[in-house]
C-alpha cells in the first residue's frame, strides 16, 4: 500500500536517521492511509508529511502521531523520529507505578501486575502524561485501532474499571474525569 512518494521519505529518512532506529515508525504522505496503515500496523508510529496547513488537525485526529505541513528537511524529519522513538523507550514512574512499555510490563511497589495488552495501552497513554486528562476520544483513538469495531461506546468505561481493580489498592491513582475521560494521579 505505500507509494513511490512514502518509499522515498522512507529512504531520506533512512540517510538522515543514521544509527537511530526507525522500524516502528512509518512516514506517508497520504492523509487518507492513516487508519489502514494503524490497522496494519499497531504499535507503529504514524508521521504524515507534505500535507496543506489545513490538514494538520485532520491528520492529527486521524491518529497521526506527527503531523508536518510541506515537505520537510530530512534532518527535521529524523529528529521527529528521534522523539517518537525516545518516547516509545521511556520508562515512567509514577508514585508506586512503575511502567516499561518496551518490556510491557508494569509493577507497583516493586511488584509486577499482569495487565492485558488494551489495559496496557491505557495506562501506557495516562502514565505519559500524570495529571494529564485525556478525553474519552483521545484515548480510543490511542488505545484502540482506528475503525476498530470492537471499541464501542462502553469499551473505554469497561477497560478503565477492569483497570482500576487489576490496580488493588492503588486503583484510585486512576481518575474518572465525569463528562471528559481519564486522567492518572499519582500519589502524593
Amino acid at each position: 500500500m505505500t507509494t513511490a512518494a512514502d518509499r522515498s521519505l522512507r529512504r531520506a529518512l533512512e540517510r538522515s536517521a543514521g544509527a537511530h532506529a526507525i522500524g516502528s515508525v512509518i512516514v506517508t504522505a497520504d492523509l487518507g492511509a492513516i487508519a489502514s496503515l494503524r490497522a496494519a500496523n499497531p504499535g507503529a508510529a504514524v508521521v504524515v508529511v507534505a500535507l496543506r496547513r489545513a490538514e494538520l488537525a485532520s491528520a492529527l485526529d486521524a491518529g497521526a502521531d506527527v503531523a508536518l505541513a510541506g515537505a520537510p528537511r530530512a534532518s527535521e524529519l529524523a529528529a521527529h523520529v528521534r522523539a517518537l522513538a525516545h518516547r516509545a523507550e521511556t520508562r515512567w514512574s509514577a508514585g508506586p507505578l512503575l511502567l516499561d512499555p518496551v518490556a510491557r510490563s508494569v509493577s507497583f511497589d516493586g511488584v509486577e501486575v499482569h495487565v492485558p495488552r488494551r489495559e496496557f495501552a491505557l495506562l501506557c497513554c495516562l502514565a505519559g502524561a500524570p495529571g494529564r486528562v485525556f478525553t474519552k476520544a483521545e484515548l480510543l483513538r490511542s488505545c484502540w485501532d482506528a475503525g476498530d469495531a470492537r471499541a464501542r461506546s462502553r469499551t473505554l468505561e469497561r477497560h478503565a474499571a477492569r483497570l482500576r481493580r487489576r490496580l488493588g489498592r492503588h486503583g484510585p491513582m486512576l481518575v474518572t474525569v465525569w463528562g471528559v475521560g481519564y486522567r492518572l494521579d499519582p500519589p502524593a
